[in-house]
């Protein structure tokens, strides 16, 4: 991580230099001010296995399509705590299913999973309390992901979106970090942050 947020700092400030502006430099991606400002360790990502299996709109075919996955050579499952495009239960039957069959620990399976904001999600299948405190809302998510994917951790843990301002997008980003210092979650990322204002 380090290494990446070096990099991604040293490519920003040449690329600046390069084109003259280094007296109006832009402002700091996105992207890198998340790695400039995130205090959780992470896992070197060469060392995480590369061949993912997704599980978006599986349905209630999850858990046999996982277990085949697995069965197949899968050893990274990706899902989220977002009942409206995903079956985290299914992902949970599926790996555990296979694991047994295969003579698998849980070390063997990289499980990822999402945290997905209240405008993610059918209001009428809401993983957590929707009138609960921001960060409590995170907490729960997470709390539904480990009872879900049946472990009682994560590998890795992403914010599955942008929240509506800055303020929260950092209540969500901290109390993901503060499972990852509980040891509930081993590694955090962010998704779909395409363009923020």
């Amino acid at each position: 991580l380090v290494k990446i947020r070096n990099q991604l700092l040293l490519d920003y400030v040449s690329t600046r230099y390069l084109l003259g502006t280094t007296t109006t430099m832009a402002p700091i991606p996105f992207s890198l001010a998340f790695l400039l400002l995130c205090q959780a360790s992470a896992f070197k990502l060469s060392d995480r296995p590369t061949l993912k299996y997704g599980t978006a709109w599986k349905k209630d075919a999850t858990a046999d399509l996982v277990y085949k996955a697995i069965k197949s050579g899968f050893r990274h499952i990706d899902t989220a705590c977002q009942p409206r495009h995903y079956n985290e239960g299914g992902v949970g039957d599926g790996w555990t299913a296979a694991a047994r069959d295969l003579n698998l620990s849980r070390e063997d399976i990289w499980i990822q999973t999402k945290f997905s904001g209240i405008d993610a999600h059918d209001p009428n299948d809401v993983p957590y309390d929707a009138n609960a405190p921001l960060e409590d809302r995170v907490m729960q998510s997470l709390e539904k992901s480990l009872e879900n994917l049946q472990t009682d951790y994560i590998d890795s843990w992403v914010m599955h979106g942008p929240e509506d301002n800055w303020d929260d997008h950092w209540k969500v980003w901290k109390t993901m970090e503060s499972a990852v210092d509980e040891g509930k979650v081993r590694q955090l990322g962010i998704s779909n942050f395409y363009k923020l204002e």
